[in-house]
């Protein structure tokens, strides 16, 4: 028997699974999970005549609650026959713990009413408004089996179909009037698995049958999917699976989510081969499993050049498939991937990066002048001056280790500082000064000069050269001035200049 055809047929089947799994799951018969607060002391499938007497426990208060009895005889269907906003009974009594819970009781009547039924109970005060059924069978007539995720396939969002057969459990009720010739014998049920291509949880093509084993012994369903038997290409499906009795009376439909998996992904490994110390290094990893909606994991570890293998922290993951660290040390770098899939398949990459050091950039200096190598410096004698290579540059884990060795003369003076003082020389008779540096990576950079000392006598001389320099200049610089105005200077005209003055007769 075939069903689901359609995009909508795989809607119902999945509002069939979200309405009636979840409420029998909790109910008395299911493996309970440890956040469970609620229990009915019937067990699921019960079966009951018009009058509906159902009680249990709680470990929460039960002031605020809905207790409502439904219809779903058919596929898909979930008519509300009855509902109350509070219980018949609620009893407090203490655990041996000392812990207060409650007993519970309830009751609905129901005459003439025949249905597979269901009874929850919903606590209105949780945020989740979590809810717990009992699935009953009521009066003679409208029964069908009842199919129930087990704990294990619940929790199981997905399956996998890889190289061995993948096996589902599920718990079934069936109706009263079902016979079977020996009480632990095994039970015929017609099981029906249908798939579809849903690479984002929708189905983007029909439903296709899938033939597969079932046994079915006191309740519970085992179905084995034979991988070498099921002709899926890899891809991600939409399970459709229901029983019928041997009176072809269907059972709910469940649908569960699978990933058939059975190939390794091709993973492409892509990063700089070289590149300076302390620059980025990035990596990354392009992952092709041949299927829409694949998801997949990466595992990434680091050996450092000096063979220290080491994780990675989360800021050094860019993304799932990037990831990016800083080369602070010299050498090669073996950076590892491990990718696994949804079906378990797992490929290793390796890829190496060289790092090359860079050397110190010595400068050195003497009153704020940059000093050359083999330049000569001339200091004052009778003054204190300081030679510094503070403004050396590095990179950002080597400029701290850097070690400066200071040589006068071909010999070792003083090492561990970046500057020398005039007090740092005992002798007096030396003339070259030399300064090595050496980074971590033992890579040197050294600078040569010579110093002359100007002693203060010929220091005097040349101030007091300099000093009659200025007053003859400034002299011949008068005499010159003087003369000019003598030279051009207006002369007195020979006519008489009349005065305009009146007469005093005038």
């Amino acid at each position: 028997m075939f069903r689901g055809n359609s995009v909508s047929i795989c809607l119902v089947s999945i509002l069939s699974m979200l309405i009636i799994a979840p409420v029998t799951l909790n109910s008395s018969t299911a493996e309970l999970p440890d956040e469970s607060i609620l229990e009915f002391d019937q067990e699921d499938g019960i079966h009951l005549m018009n009058f509906i007497n159902v009680s249990g426990s709680s470990s929460v208060p039960l002031n605020s609650v809905e207790i409502s009895l439904w219809n779903v005889t058919a596929e898909g269907q979930y008519d509300l026959l009855n509902s109350s906003s509070s219980l018949l009974s609620v009893i407090p009594f203490e655990t041996t713990l000392g812990i207060t819970n409650w007993l519970w009781n309830h009751e609905f009547n129901h005459e003439d009413e025949s249905c597979t039924c269901l009874v929850r109970i919903s606590l209105l005060e949780q945020t989740d408004l979590e809810s717990y059924g009992l699935t009953i069978y009521l009066g003679q007539f409208n029964h069908r089996p009842v199919l129930m995720f087990s704990s294990e396939s619940y929790q199981t969002s997905q399956i996998m179909l890889a190289s061995e057969d993948v096996v589902l459990n599920y718990g079934v009720l069936l109706p009263p009037n079902f016979m079977s010739l020996e009480p632990n014998s095994n039970q015929d049920v017609l099981a029906t698995l249908s798939v579809c291509p849903a690479p984002f949880g929708i189905c983007t093509d029909e439903y296709i049958p899938v033939t597969i084993l079932h046994e079915l012994i006191e309740g519970e369903l085992t179905v084995t999917m034979e991988s070498l038997s099921v002709n899926l290409p890899d891809g991600l499906y939409l399970v459709d699976f229901y029983i019928q009795s041997m009176s072809l009376r269907e059972s709910n439909a469940l649908t569960q989510y699978m990933a058939v998996d059975r190939t390794p992904p091709n993973v492409t490994f892509s990063s700089i081969s070289e590149l300076l110390e302390s620059e980025m290094i990035t990596v990354d990893i392009d992952v092709d499993d041949g299927y829409e909606g694949s998801v997949y994991s990466i595992t990434w570890t680091i050996i450092e050049p000096d063979g220290e293998l080491r994780a990675v922290s989360s800021t050094e993951i860019l993304a799932d498939n990037r990831l990016s660290f800083e080369a602070d040390k010299q050498g090669v770098y073996q950076i590892f991937g491990l990718i696994r899939d949804l079906g378990g398949n797992i490929v290793n990459v390796q890829h190496n990066v060289s790092v090359v050091n860079v050397e110190p950039q010595l400068d050195l200096r003497y009153d704020g002048y940059k000093i050359s190598n083999n330049q000569t410096v001339t200091v004052k004698s009778s003054e204190e001056w300081c030679f510094s290579a503070n403004q050396t540059t590095d990179t950002v884990n080597d400029i701290d280790s850097l070690q400066y060795n200071w040589f006068v003369d071909g010999k070792s003076l003083l090492s561990g500082r970046s500057y020398l003082l005039s007090s740092d020389i005992q002798s007096d008779d030396w003339e070259d000064i030399t300064l090595t540096l050496t980074d971590n990576n033992g890579a040197t950079a050294s600078l040569t000069f010579s110093v002359e000392e100007q002693s203060t006598e010929d220091s005097n001389s040349f101030q007091s050269i300099t000093i009659w320099t200025t007053i003859w200049f400034l002299l011949i610089l008068s005499t010159i001035v003087v003369i000019r105005k003598k030279v051009f200077s207006p002369q007195e005209s020979d006519f008489v200049r009349w005065s305009d003055t009146k007469s005093s007769d005038d």
